[in-house]
């Protein structure tokens, strides 16, 4: 659901008449599921490095190279994808494609990941993929802009996405020490179970209506990347932490299969990677905060 509302958003503002046509109504049906591809091999967090290439030749582009890491990899029907038009230049020289994922010349490889599992992520390879000019989302050199003023949105959108795990596990697991007994008194009365369970009650809630300020920003067209890369970075942190504790006052039931505490442990220790690392979203917030001539890049 983020993925296609991200992808989505990028189609409707840069897509043109083709492409809208083609897929925001099917993606809106639920028949037609588009990837994000922008990490490579060797290019994560800085994006604006990318090697994979766009050559344009007469009516049609030749994309090549290799993505990694993408979610829906090995599911979906078509990918955004980012590339090189100019590859003398760092983020100016980014430019978008919508390249349906049956096309001669692509294939993919399935990753066996810790958590996510039905996300599908993998890789992706273009081998002199040839598609039409329509299929150009945006100008030549303004791809890398269209993604991170998405990421602005998907990075709240994943943070409220593990704050949620976090919540019904906490709920959970407050329903269970009311009800387990130790040392003839509920586990709920001793201070060592009650206190971890006040501090991630607070730090959850903090953290989810910092998110949706983010949103409100965002709805209102005011600035809000600090805020954005703040909930990326603290929403997962905080929902990881949570849900570990909260594991752990399950006692060994917790670490079992019977429960979906591991699962949820194992999903959002994940999706603190995606959409950038908690290390990146202190530089940008620091480049915020701070002034973009102090960035280390």
């Amino acid at each position: 659901m983020i993925l296609n509302g991200l992808v989505g958003e990028i189609l409707e503002r840069h897509g043109g008449d083709r492409v809208k046509k083609e897929f925001l109504l099917p993606m809106a049906k639920g028949e037609k599921l588009i990837a994000l591809a922008l990490t490579e091999p060797g290019t994560g967090s800085d994006a604006a490095a990318i090697k994979t290439t766009a050559v344009r030749e007469g009516d049609h582009y030749i994309i090549a190279g290799e993505k990694s890491g993408i979610s829906l990899a090995t599911v979906a029907h078509a990918a955004v994808v980012f590339a090189k038009t100019d590859p003398e230049q760092r983020s100016r020289g980014v430019t978008a494609f919508l390249v349906p994922l049956d096309a001669p010349g692509v294939a993919r490889s399935a990753y066996q990941d810790m958590g996510n599992r039905p996300i599908g992520r993998g890789s992706l390879f273009f081998d002199r993929v040839e598609i039409p000019l329509e299929y150009r989302v945006g100008d030549e050199g303004q791809g890398f802009y269209g993604a991170m003023n998405g990421f602005d949105f998907s990075r709240v959108l994943i943070a409220l996405q593990c704050i949620g795990a976090a919540e019904k596990t906490l709920e959970e697991t407050v329903e269970y020490v009311r009800q387990r007994q130790a040392f003839g008194k509920p586990l709920a009365a001793f201070e060592g179970v009650s206190f971890s369970i006040a501090e991630h009650h607070a730090k959850l809630e903090m953290a989810r209506w910092y998110g949706y300020r983010a949103l409100w920003l965002r709805d209102q067209n005011l600035p809000h990347t600090t805020e954005a890369a703040a909930c990326k970075w603290l929403g997962p942190k905080l929902a990881a932490e949570a849900i570990h504790d909260c594991l752990l006052l399950h006692g060994h039931y917790g670490y079992t299969r019977d429960l979906p505490i591991e699962q949820r442990l194992r999903d959002v220790i994940g999706l603190e990677i995606g959409d950038g690392t908690a290390h990146t979203q202190k530089i940008v917030i620091g480049r915020e905060v701070i002034g973009r001539e102090f960035r280390p890049y």
